[in-house]
């Protein structure tokens, strides 16, 4: 009996542990579900998008969506001879931190059209997909005259392919972008089942961009931490042609452009037939 009580314990601890660590899982996934909008759209505390700030010639122009909620948006007019560059952004920083990917763009003549997300920056509304979409397709309805160049990153690239594939494009560019927004989740992750967690969220880019009809360009970074590389390898090899794809050694999350993704891009829009 005496050496039966310390396995006893041991058993007993282990089923303890075990039980806590299972209400530790549990309450993380129902913490993650409980806030999953926060999560993906973490929007509220961004600086005020009501006074454009570092982009040149930019102003601050509203629409009202089908719903009737006011949507901003910032606008720079092309030059002559240079297209519309549609922009959606990623979820991270405000909309002016925006300012030093696009200003090189303005400075060459392309024109700016750039979404502001509901909720984000002193806007009204709530954020999700379906109203997410909404206003990107209504903004790009706003200038539909030539079919513009849709630009998105992470989040944003998510935003364009949609657009894209309900919209004529010149050319669709994707920087950092998910196959899924629920695969992207699982690599940060990995204990979390996050594909039955977002069920209205799915950002399910693979799914569309068969799509696409626009001459494609995604941009990636070896050590993106939040997006793994192979989800843009998927996502552009399930894309039609024609297309290119750039793979930046090092290149993280949000720095490519510091690797040169502003003149891949240029390089790209400038060699379209």
């Amino acid at each position: 009996m005496q050496c039966g009580d310390p396995m006893r314990r041991l058993i007993k601890t282990l089923g303890m542990m075990t039980g806590l660590v299972m209400v530790l899982w549990l309450a993380a996934i129902v913490g993650m579900y409980v806030f999953r909008t926060d999560l993906i759209y973490p929007f509220r505390n961004w600086a005020d998008a009501r006074q454009p700030s570092g982009l040149p010639g930019a102003e601050v122009r509203t629409f009202t969506a089908a719903d009737g909620t006011k949507v901003l948006y910032w606008y720079v007019p092309p030059r002559p001879g240079k297209p519309l560059i549609l922009y959606f952004k990623g979820n991270s920083g405000a909309l002016v931190s925006s300012g030093p990917r696009l200003t090189p763009f303005v400075l060459q003549g392309y024109g700016i059209a750039a979404l502001n997300y509901r909720g984000a920056g002193g806007a009204a509304g709530h954020p999700d997909q379906e109203t997410l979409t909404a206003d990107a397709l209504a903004l790009y309805d706003r200038y539909a005259t030539t079919p513009p160049v849709i630009y998105g990153t992470s989040l944003g690239a998510a935003v364009a392919v949609q657009v894209a594939a309900r919209r004529p494009a010149r050319a669709l560019v994707l920087e950092t972008p998910f196959a899924r927004i629920c695969e992207a989740a699982a690599h940060s992750y990995p204990l979390i089942p996050a594909c039955l967690l977002l069920p209205d969220n799915h950002w399910a880019s693979i799914d569309m961009i068969d799509r696409i009809t626009a001459p494609l360009l995604v941009l990636q970074g070896t050590d993106d931490q939040i997006v793994p590389l192979d989800q843009a390898r998927r996502l552009f090899a399930a894309a039609p042609d024609p297309k290119q794809i750039v793979i930046y050694p090092g290149g993280r999350h949000n720095d490519l452009r510091l690797h040169g993704a502003g003149d891949a891009i240029r390089t790209f829009l400038a060699d379209l037939p």
